[in-house]
């Protein structure tokens, strides 16, 4: 019997180690860009839509993870909206995003993490438009192999990597799927979720790091299951509660 489950895992760790060995000044640079808003008061926000807006909740409120981190999350974009394929359909329309950027709070001087491994559709790319307009600079995680393989959604023609100030490359195929099986017409195995998580979080040790270098103390979240954790958070979620809006009410 083929253990195909393995031959899934040998994919991931080598792209993985692809992604290391070629995206090391990228996520350096990332890294710096957002420890340069933090450093002088700024947010990084975080935009995706479908899979790509889990990577948004992975790296917000999450323990050992930075507490400066803002998601733009859109119920039109989320997979618990149903039927789940209109979220499809919203992803690739452009026209209902600039709202969503002018109520997310973002301004000059703060970061957004764009996140779109196609980085074909309109919702993306007029997010990264918008929010380069404001003077936020813009960090792409993307595919610019997937990306490259098909036209662009948005009525610029561009895609997201072309209109990025910064792109992280998670470097996976055309169609997310790392697998061919035998008498199966269709690849299988998506690469792109654990690739950009690692991304992801390889950004923000990096850029905590940084700004240690800066004599600068980063606010963290411990985990709350560990003796103290709930007491750490809650002093440091006082500190900067007026800035998240992620701790405010719904309106």
């Amino acid at each position: 019997m083929d253990h195909w489950s393995d031959r899934y895992l040998e994919a991931a760790i080598a792209k993985l180690g692809e992604v290391r060995s070629e995206e090391s000044e990228a996520i350096a640079g990332a890294a710096e860009a957002m420890a340069e808003a933090f450093a002088g008061g700024g947010l990084c926000y975080v935009f995706g839509c479908g899979h790509s807006a889990m990577l948004a909740m992975d790296i917000f409120y999450r323990a050992g993870g930075l507490l400066l981190i803002q998601p733009i999350f859109d119920d039109r974009v989320l997979l618990d909206l149903r039927p789940v394929t209109e979220t499809t359909r919203w992803e690739q329309r452009e026209d209902w995003v600039r709202e969503v950027f002018a109520q997310s709070g973002a301004q000059a001087g703060d970061v957004l993490l764009c996140l779109s491994t196609s980085g074909r559709n309109g919702a993306p790319v007029e997010m990264a438009l918008a929010a380069k307009e404001a003077g936020v600079t813009v960090i792409a995680l993307t595919s610019r192999a997937y990306a490259n393989a098909a036209e662009s959604r948005h009525s610029s023609g561009k895609r997201l990597h072309e209109v990025a100030d910064l792109v992280l490359d998670n470097h996976v195929d055309p169609g997310d799927a790392a697998l061919s099986l035998p008498h199966l017409e269709q690849r299988l195995g998506p690469l792109s979720t654990v690739i950009g998580s690692a991304l992801l979080q390889a950004v923000i040790v990096q850029t905590t790091a940084n700004l240690l270098a800066r004599g600068l103390t980063p606010p963290v979240f411990v985990s709350s299951n560990l003796p103290g954790g709930e007491e750490h958070n809650q002093a440091v979620l006082e500190r900067y509660r007026d800035r998240l809006r992620y701790l405010q009410p719904r309106e």
